[in-house]
């Protein structure tokens, strides 16, 4: 950080309390895996995954069934939108402050502390019995799930040498890529089955159990801060900044997205406009005035630091079309079901986590994450092209051949530009350079989805993209045009994500190779 808590203070010996600097990470961080047995390092990434799990798992497990909810606790429309944006809004806010949290007070704490927030969010929303209540539990989870993804990222930067995160790092990209992908299944499936509530009540024993084995596994490594201390260092005017800024403009895009209001309306402009000004506020303070900011500058001064950000936030934005626009491809006009759908996804999902996973063994050996990041950049876009030829009929070899080509392009890219970042950052700002990028990852998904379905409302004249049951085989007149009008509207959605794609290729060509200090192998951090 920029300045430290304490320069001159020191603490009286009775209280045995020490007061540490920011800026020495040595006493802060957890040890290397090298230090740690591997029954230990099992447990933790065992805990952290499975956090991660739950946490993506509920971006997309309400989807399906918002519809049930919302007649079950008699939801108005607005209050409908509400019960899916609270969460989203809570959890990106929130991953800046997180960050700053952790390197103030500890990593254990703070990851205790979220876990905490998204058990009882998720205990909230599952016995919820008002559409008030309901929404307010979402808060609360979405508040501990942005915790939880920032400190897996953190604290995995923390315990690994920079070579072999890319191993651990595709491990939670693989997790991240079946959860968010079966999420709309399952919650489909709970909703037909054993009820709505089971999308939020399956959390709390699966996080209780990551919690009690983080708070047993899990060492920090910490001198104690006195909380007064490290309030003060808190960047609270950054803080709040960011978090009007982020929750006005998402909740913007939400209800111009909606029935709510139309793009037009004085309300959708007013929150778009001033959510974008309070942001800008945000980074002009932050590169102004800040003591202690909630991202440093100097994170974005490198080249390589600003094109893998950008890279993260392309992949982000893209990679979160294929989990709700093909499962509303398969069902929509192909007339599939839902746990059919889910099945589908299989052929994205299973070559997605075989090229994360050996390319997190290839840049621990080589050492080398530029090949994985251009060979990535380069089949995704392919990948991606390849489904504007989507058709109205059903067509297998189609549809598991370009999920396989969007599987092997994607996923070498939740790990390497993320090892790219970390090369070219001091371990001082590891927190902070994860938080940036998490950040404003969350806030490319979020605008992601919106931007899609208003693509596809253009495209459609102000229709919308609705699953109908219906849609089969015996097709009337009406309903084979209306599958055609979707299919189109969809190709012309996909032409947009692939240019999104050709952006992302290019900028990656400006990520440099890692630095030589960062080459050496470190044999004993290996597991047998």
């Amino acid at each position: 950080m920029d300045n430290k808590i304490s320069n001159n203070k020191e603490v009286q010996s009775d209280k045995n309390v020490a007061v540490v600097e920011i800026d020495d990470q040595d006493s802060v961080f957890e040890p290397t895996g090298a230090t740690m047995g591997p029954f230990r390092r099992r447990c933790i990434m065992l805990s952290l995954c499975l956090a991660l799990f739950l946490s993506a798992l509920d971006v997309t497990i309400v989807a399906t069934a918002l519809p049930t909810i919302a007649k079950q606790i008699n939801a108005s429309t607005a209050e409908y939108a509400w019960i899916g944006s609270a969460y989203t809004l809570s959890s990106t806010a929130s991953v800046p402050i997180w960050a700053q949290l952790s390197n103030i007070f500890g990593r254990k704490p703070i990851i205790m502390l979220a876990n905490l927030s998204f058990l009882g969010g998720s205990l909230i929303c599952g016995l919820a019995k008002s559409v008030g209540l309901l929404i307010g539990g979402r808060a609360v989870q979405g508040l501990g799930s942005g915790g939880c993804l920032i400190m897996v990222t953190v604290i995995i930067g923390d315990m690994f040498k920079v070579k072999d995160r890319a191993k651990y790092y595709g491990l939670t990209g693989i997790v991240w890529a079946i959860s968010s992908s079966f999420g709309p299944v399952l919650g489909g499936v709970f909703t037909q089955t054993i009820g709505w509530r089971w999308c939020s009540l399956i959390n709390v024993p699966f996080d209780g159990l990551s919690l009690v084995v983080l708070f047993f596994a899990l060492k920090s490594q910490i001198k104690t801060i006195p909380m007064k201390t490290g309030l003060k260092s808190l960047d609270w005017i950054g803080s709040l900044l960011i978090i009007g800024g982020t929750v006005c403009f998402l909740y913007g895009l939400e209800v111009g997205a909606s029935d709510q209001r139309p793009w037009a309306s004085a309300m959708v402009i007013c929150l778009l406009v001033f959510g974008l000004v309070i942001l800008g506020l945000f980074a002009f303070y932050e590169a102004r005035f800040a003591t202690n900011p909630l991202i440093p500058g100097r994170i974005l001064s490198s080249r390589t630091n600003c094109a893998s950000i950008i890279v993260l936030c392309l992949h982000s934005f893209v990679f979160i079309s294929y989990d709700y626009f093909l499962p509303l491809y398969f069902q929509a006009v192909l007339g599939f079901n839902a746990i059919v759908s889910g099945v589908c996804l299989l052929a994205l999902v299973v070559p997605l986590s075989a090229f994360t996973m050996s390319t997190g063994w290839y840049v621990k050996r080589k050492g080398d994450y530029q090949l994985p990041i251009w060979i990535g950049t380069c089949v995704m876009t392919l990948g991606t092209g390849l489904f504007i030829s989507f058709g109205s009929g059903i067509d297998w070899p189609k549809i598991i051949l370009f999920q396989i080509v969007v599987g092997m392009g994607a996923g070498p890219l939740f790990q390497s530009p993320m090892i790219a970042l970390q090369s070219h950052v001091k371990q001082v700002d590891i927190a902070a350079a994860m938080s940036a990028s998490s950040f404003m990852r969350s806030l490319c998904s979020s605008m992601s989805i919106v931007i899609g379905s208003v693509l596809i409302q253009k495209s459609l004249h102000g229709g919308k993209l609705t699953i109908d049951s219906d849609v089969g085989d015996d097709k009337d007149a009406d309903q084979t045009l209306s599958v055609e009008n979707s299919t189109s509207a969809l190709s012309m959605m996909w032409i947009f994500y692939c240019a999104i794609c050709g952006v992302m290729t290019l900028v990656s060509i400006f990520i440099e190779k890692m630095p030589a200090q960062n080459l050496t192998v470190d044999h004993a951090s290996e597991e047998p």
